[in-house]
């Protein structure tokens, strides 16, 4: 039996379409993987020169939502963000140093978006002695007004202390040494964290105290703790950016009144000899004794003018001086009178 096989007639108009819109899906599919391609080839391209135009970037920790003063920093609040080199302060906490800073609360409110510093942090301790470093210790000292600065030291600055010391009841034997310096200020009374300066209400508060703490080795707490036996401490302020010693002979004041006196030496030596001021005057001690000790009063008593030529020079003494000049106290009162009245006729 002869198997026939069907007439099918096919329209080759339909053929032709179809064709053509299985060929136009295609090229649409091809053109949008091509674009899609270059998209992704362009913006690596952009971003690879835009990161070799700002240089090597850094990966800082920011938060991922505003939070206030006193909020805990964990995981669940920060994130990791890449940030150009040139725009990261120093105290910038990256994403290396976060762990072990989780557990720190926040001294001030900070925004979304901007990296974490570590002046926005501190530490939580279960009391105040947590904040001491190994091998340091607190101690605490009086002070007043003057010797606070007028409470214008914070914790975190640096004083220099010097020692007073009283050799009897007199205040001419005092003696100033220099005792410790770059002595770290841990606490104010009880404050132990400064203000922020960036807030309206710390400006405008004054917080006074009457005792500051202070951090010291066990060594300079024993020192500290016979010199206020011995003596009262006075507190310097210094910059946190100076870190140079202090150093200086103590003062005494022997040597403060040696200093005063050289230096009234000197501006005499400077003076011009034409100057009526230093000319025509001869300089009296009354009473005292003799010694670098000794503290006398002065009178300047200006020569007449028949005298002025007969100044003898200071160390050929009182025998060689000019017959006119006065030998005891009636006589220099007597020449000071004439020299006044001949002042004032010569004025008029």
């Amino acid at each position: 039996m002869k198997i026939q096989r069907p007439n099918i007639k096919i329209n080759k108009t339909w053929l032709m379409l179809v064709i053509a819109i299985v060929l136009s899906l295609l090229t649409a599919w091809l053109t949008l993987q091509y674009l899609k391609f270059k998209e992704q080839s362009i913006e690596a391209e952009v971003t690879a020169r835009s990161q070799q135009d700002r240089g090597a970037t850094i990966a800082v920790v920011v938060p991922t939502r505003p939070l206030a003063a006193g909020a805990l920093l964990d995981d669940g609040v920060v994130a990791s963000r890449n940030v150009p080199a040139d725009f990261v302060y120093d105290d910038t906490i990256t994403v290396a140093q976060f762990d072990a800073l989780k557990g720190h609360a926040l001294i001030r409110q900070v925004e979304r978006g901007k990296p974490l510093r570590r002046a926005d942090v501190r530490e939580i301790f279960a009391d105040f002695s947590g904040t001491l470093k190994p091998g340091k210790r607190a101690m605490t000292i009086n002070v007043d007004e003057i010797n606070s600065v007028s409470h214008m030291v914070e914790p975190g600055n640096l004083v220099d202390l010097m020692l007073v010391l009283s050799g009897s009841e007199d205040s001419t034997n005092q003696t100033v040494v220099p005792f410790l310096d770059q002595v770290k200020v841990l606490a104010t009374g009880q404050k132990i964290t400064q203000d922020d300066p960036a807030s309206q209400a710390s400006q405008e508060r004054r917080v006074s105290y009457s005792n500051v703490t202070l951090e010291v080795t066990p060594t300079q707490a024993a020192r500290l703790t016979l010199a206020l036996e011995l003596g009262k401490i006075r507190a310097v302020l210094r910059n946190e950016n100076d870190q140079q010693s202090v150093d200086f002979e103590s003062v005494n004041a022997n040597n403060l009144l040696d200093d005063i006196r050289e230096r009234e030496r000197r501006t005499a030596l400077a003076r011009p000899r034409s100057s009526p001021s230093s000319a025509g005057y001869i300089e009296y001690f009354i009473g005292g004794k003799g010694g670098s000790d000794a503290v006398a009063p002065v009178i300047n008593v200006p020569l007449p003018a028949g005298l002025m030529s007969a100044q003898a020079p200071a160390a050929a003494g009182a025998a060689n001086a000019p017959a006119g000049l006065p030998q005891n106290l009636t006589d220099l009162i007597k020449l000071s009178q004439g020299s006044n009245a001949a002042n004032a006729k010569s004025s008029k």
